[in-house]
């Protein structure tokens, strides 16, 4: 008996081990830019550098949702443009109990060692975040970096080229959830977009309508309005941002103990059918997003943010593009660049 009852407890410990809580690399927070340095090491041991010539390493940081046991150790893994090993870069890894939320940033070496890293070369930079000890590769993906011409207007720029990272996937694609942040009980509409150029954000708002017909707005410069990444060129031709819309006054559905707090509001569950949320940028409808909502007040699931393993809350859905704010940009690049190189499977602008 005294066995059974070992090997009954054994038996458990397998598994709830099978099932324990592992960590969630949330993949739409990832974020690659480049730092710029205004000198170039063609030779790391040389007695001085290349001066006047420009150079780049990558910046990244991404979110996560624990848990992190202690001991454990995030790392991305970078190569060159042309393949061969480049860098890699430590990441101040916490520990975290489950689905506790942490941003992650890089532990980067002083300027002058980070400096004898850097390149010259533009093109496709091929990346792997992993975690230590074991060595699991919990993404792996690629991204373009081109070359764009200073403003020859200063003489410190003539001719010399910045870098840039190109987001251009990423301006077809769109998040939207039920926002959980402020109340998850009653639960606000949120999205997210991603603009090209120079945006003034006096001149940016997001209209919700229902069946055709407009039930909520976000002014621009509005609180429930923000700037939540951009891709940081100087020149606005080669700059990305994701830009984050809360519709206040729209909720999903009441689960709280009063229903008689929220007067004023509009629920989502009380008026299920069809949706439009339009970007209104400089006049203009820069984004279009449709999406269907059920009697329960839930965002109907196209299933591309599961397929993708996006984690978190938030879908994925078609961003239509209008207007000419966002000047020229490569419309098939989701095709093969979204996430980072990682196309999505049923998903078509």
């Amino acid at each position: 008996m005294k066995k059974v009852i070992l090997l009954i407890l054994a038996l458990a410990f397998f598994v709830s081990s099978a099932h324990a809580a592992e960590m969630t690399l949330l993949k739409r927070t990832i974020q690659v830019t480049p730092r710029r340095f205004l000198r170039y090491w063609k030779d790391p041991k040389a007695a001085e550098p290349v001066y006047n010539t420009y150079s780049w390493v990558p910046k990244i940081e991404f979110e996560v949702l624990g848990p992190i046991q202690s001991g454990s150790k995030l790392y991305v893994e970078f190569d060159k443009p042309d393949g061969k090993p480049w860098m890699t870069l430590d990441m101040r890894t916490p520990t975290l109990d489950e689905d506790v939320w942490e941003a992650i940033k890089g532990e980067y070496p002083d300027d002058y060692a980070l400096e004898k890293l850097a390149i010259t070369e533009p093109g496709t930079v091929k990346f792997r975040i992993k975690m230590k000890p074991s060595g699991q590769v919990l993404f792996a993906g690629s991204f373009k970096v081109g070359t764009y011409l200073l403003d020859q207007k200063i003489p410190d720029y003539k001719n010399k080229k910045d870098f840039f990272v190109d987001y251009d996937w990423h301006l077809p694609m769109a998040y939207i959830w039920l926002n959980p942040i402020d109340d998850e009980e009653v639960p606000q509409l949120s999205t997210q977009v991603c603009l090209r150029g120079a945006v003034d954000s006096s001149k940016l708002e997001a209209l919700l309508f229902h069946n055709g017909k407009q039930v909520s707005k976000v002014a621009g410069s509005s609180y429930s309005q923000k700037q939540i990444f951009t891709s940081g060129a100087d020149e606005p031709s080669h700059r990305w941002a994701i830009w984050e819309f809360t519709f206040a006054t729209v909720r999903g559905f009441n689960n709280g103990a009063s229903a008689n707090n929220y007067s004023g509001m509009f629920f989502l569950d009380k008026n299920p059918g069809e949706y439009e949320i339009r970007v209104m940028r400089d006049g203009q409808a820069a984004r279009s997003i449709r999406f269907t909502v059920g009697s329960d007040g839930k965002i109907v699931d196209n299933g591309v943010a599961k397929n993708a393993k996006l984690g978190g809350v938030r879908m994925i859905v078609p961003a239509k593009i209008g207007g000419t704010a966002d000047g020229p940009f490569n419309a098939a690049a989701w095709q093969t660049e979204a996430l980072f190189g990682n196309p999505l499977t049923g998903f078509t602008p």
